[in-house]
């Protein structure tokens, strides 16, 4: 491919907001505590980062949190402009509690066609726990009856710990009640970061439990009930990007303006206060995970463990205190790049 003539990547993963109505035990993000959610970018600010791909025709926008829909008006806003310059794909996440009807029907008029509701068990129990509030499950389970109703792609991701990870099958069929026979079930390990790092001893489920549980989705999908169950590996990504030479396809921003590599990688490369999208894109952006640095950081993270960086016995104590920044057009990235990796043991 001809990077050149590459004028931006195909989905963008945006973090809206990081405030949080909850405080889930699991957070990678650890979000409404996090020191981002208190320097969020503005309405005005996010409108027009959002104009940026007026011409690159993307084909999928995700509006990720924090809880989301604590900036709905602003999400409808960017929705009528994303639409305008033809994003084939439109999709929040949101753990339901503020998803009424009137909600559903405001995100998809406004072109969201597909929402991700988080569901962390069958019992109320479990996914409260999880979830830290009691009532949660509630909120997620109304959300999921709303949607059910709409003519709206409805996703259900569920988090396996200690003490749910056998409920599957009834958020399976649970799914199938409700009529959502061609919804997606997406599950992944925990990912020791953030929040779940202080709770990681009490619901990191066994590595016996996760082989179970990796036999089970293969066996539900067997049946051909139309529900797909997609089991996600958070490191597989690492991986493959960084033994090819990749185009960077997905951008990640966090609610601050912060560009980041990977949401599981404690580099920063830009923000959008300083410099356009398009001008970091220019700036190396497109290429950064055929960069060293990006390889040396993915290396150290070889399976879920390794997420928790304090931990990690492959990464430097530099990288161990907080993300790295380095602006890709501020900074000279590869003279810095070069003085970090001496540090990497090999």
């Amino acid at each position: 491919m001809d990077r050149e003539f590459v004028i931006g990547p195909h989905q963008v993963s945006f973090d809206i907001t990081n405030k949080c109505n909850l405080r889930c035990l699991h957070c990678y993000n650890s979000s409404g505590t996090n020191l981002q959610s208190e320097n969020e970018l503005s309405d005005i600010e996010v409108l027009k980062f959002i104009e940026e791909f007026r011409d690159i025709k993307l084909l999928n926008f995700c509006f990720c949190g924090g809880e989301t829909l604590l900036r709905k008006n602003l999400i409808l806003k960017c929705c009528k402009k994303l639409r305008e310059y033809d994003c084939y794909n439109l999709a929040i996440v949101t753990n339901g509690i503020l998803l009424t009807n009137d909600v559903a029907d405001e995100l998809i008029s406004a072109g969201i066609n597909k929402i991700q509701i988080s569901l962390d068990g069958i019992k109320p129990s479990s996914h409260d726990h999880l979830r830290n509030k009691e009532g949660a499950f509630n909120g997620a389970i109304n959300a999921i009856k709303i949607l059910s109703e709409k003519n709206v792609d409805v996703g259900i991701a569920f988090t396996p710990t200690s003490y749910n990870i056998e409920e599957i099958i009834g958020i399976r069929n649970l799914m199938l009640e409700y009529g959502l026979s061609k919804a997606t079930l997406r599950v992944q390990p925990l990912m020791i970061m953030g929040r779940a790092t202080e709770n990681v001893s009490k619901i990191l489920p066994s590595q016996d439990q996760y082989r179970k549980l990796v036999k089970l989705i293969g066996d539900l999908n067997r049946e051909e009930t139309g529900i797909q169950i997609d089991w996600g590996d958070p490191i597989d990504h690492l991986i493959r990007f960084t033994q090819q030479n990749f185009l960077t396809n997905n951008c990640t921003v966090r609610c601050n303006g912060e560009i980041i590599v990977d949401p599981y990688l404690p580099l920063v490369v830009g923000n959008l206060r300083k410099h356009s999208f398009t001008e970091y894109w220019d700036a190396g952006f497109k290429d950064i995970w055929n960069s060293e640095l990006v390889k040396k950081l993915s290396e150290c993270l070889l399976c879920i463990e390794d997420m928790d960086l304090q931990n990690n016995k492959y990464l430097p104590d530099s990288f161990k205190n907080g993300d790295i920044y380095i602006d890709l057009i501020d900074d000279d990235f590869e003279k810095n790049q070069k003085l970090l990796i001496k540090d990497f043991v090999s």
